[in-house]
């Protein structure tokens, strides 16, 4: 039995919602969508100023070194720290607010200059307060530059600010959609050099940008649920493309 066959069956004798995992090519019902408010915890840790640990003056929450120029010296910072704000890649008077289509460069380039500071090398002859706080600043630029580069890890991120999650198992709602993914990694699987692998790319990379396309448009018009849909849809398209690319005779 092919697999559009199997689908119309699965499909047509239950009402339960069906779900592919990304890395997997068969299917399961899901539990239904889940909504996590985890935005406001976030909001809340940022309200309050900090205090310089060494010469006690008054800071901001995201600030990387003590804002006092006498003393200067690097300061904690809280893990769940605005990405957008602490790169600099957002929207607003403070370049927190966050939006999908970011300048990539110019936020490479803030990384890069931020990494430097903070590189936990250049503190190896302080204290352990400094070194510690070094490492700590250096985790936290890493992820959030990663996070923000990549489109979906930056749609996950940004929804779940709004907080909307996004499941690694959550399921494509339209049939027609989930049949297309089924297909597109059976002929995947049946691919047997590198010249039949080329085309697959090509369809898959299309995809790709035009998801893309379509979660700034929706990130845009403040869209959050379908935003989420067009997420979980990259999510798919994604591994699909890591499958492409790690593939092998």
């Amino acid at each position: 039995m092919n697999t559009r066959k199997l689908f119309q069956l699965l499909f047509n004798t239950t009402r339960t919602r069906v779900a592919v995992i990304p890395n997997a090519r068969y299917i399961k019902p899901t539990a239904a969508t889940r909504y996590f408010s985890t935005s406001l915890a976030w909001r809340s840790s940022m309200l309050h100023d900090k205090k310089c640990w060494q010469c006690q003056a008054t800071n901001k929450p995201s600030a990387l070194f003590c804002e006092n120029k006498v003393c200067n010296v690097i300061q904690p910072i809280p893990s769940q720290l605005n990405f957008f704000r602490l790169l600099q890649a957002g929207e607003g008077e403070e370049r927190d607010k966050p939006t999908f289509d970011i300048d990539l460069k110019a936020m490479k380039r803030r990384f890069l200059m931020l990494q430097q500071k903070a590189h936990p090398d250049s503190f190896s002859n302080g204290s352990k307060r400094e070194l510690n706080y070094a490492q700590l600043q250096s985790s936290v630029i890493n992820r959030a530059y990663h996070t923000l580069k990549n489109p979906l890890s930056r749609a996950q991120y940004i929804l779940k600010q709004q907080g909307v999650e996004v499941n690694e198992d959550d399921s494509l709602s339209d049939p027609e959609l989930l049949m297309e993914v089924m297909e597109f990694r059976e002929e995947l699987e049946e691919v047997e050099n590198e010249k039949d692998i080329v085309p697959l790319k090509e369809r898959n990379d299309g995809k790709h940008q035009e998801i893309i396309q379509k979660l700034k448009d929706a990130f845009d018009k403040e869209d959050y649920s379908l935003a989420k849909d067009l997420a979980i849809e990259l999510q798919y398209w994604t591994s699909i493309q890591n499958a492409i690319l790690e593939w092998h005779p």
